[in-house]
Order: structure tokens, then C-alpha cells, then sequence
């Protein structure tokens, strides 16, 4: 029983070397190579995934920064310091 299944991992991966390596040699040309040196590039330096991953995050931290604009816009970012009274910090640095 070992040795059919020792027999059918070896032809299994001799089948795998033989034929992982083939290809249709009429399908790439020297041509299509020339055409587009880097297919996987979108950008100059960039993938598309680059690209994706650089917009959400830029997103995100874009409209993280709008709420803090608005608290800025409306004066809420800090308490006023026109009181005579001391004001105690809200959160910020002492």
C-alpha cells in the first residue's frame, strides 16, 4: 500500500515537471513582447493593486481629517480663551 502511493506521488510530480514547463510557443511573439514591456504596471512605478491599496487609504485618512476640519470650522477643536476663569485642557497636551 506504500509503495502504490509512493509510485503515485512520484508520477504525479514527474507529470507536473514534464508539463508544468510547456507552452504554445505561436502565442508569444516577439511583437506582443515589445507592445507592452511591463503588463502589470498601471502606473510608472505602480501595480493596479498599488494603485487600489494608495487610494483607500488616502480615502480613509481624508475623511478622517474632514471631521477634524469641521471642529476647526466651528470652533470646537479647543475651548474658547477669552473666559477670565482658568480653563482646564480637554484632552490635548498639558
Amino acid at each position: 500500500m506504500l509503495r502504490l502511493s509512493t509510485t503515485l506521488v512520484a508520477a504525479t510530480l514527474l507529470a507536473l515537471a514534464l508539463g508544468g514547463c510547456s507552452s504554445n510557443p505561436e502565442r508569444v511573439s516577439t511583437s506582443s513582447i515589445r507592445g507592452n514591456l511591463t503588463p502589470e504596471l498601471r502606473g510608472t512605478t505602480e501595480t493596479q493593486w498599488d494603485i487600489d491599496n494608495n487610494m483607500a487609504i488616502v480615502g480613509n485618512v481624508n475623511l478622517r481629517q474632514a471631521s477634524d476640519d469641521l471642529g476647526r470650522i466651528f470652533l470646537m477643536d479647543q475651548p474658547s480663551i477669552l473666559s477670565p476663569y482658568p480653563i482646564i485642557p480637554t484632552g490635548k497636551d498639558p
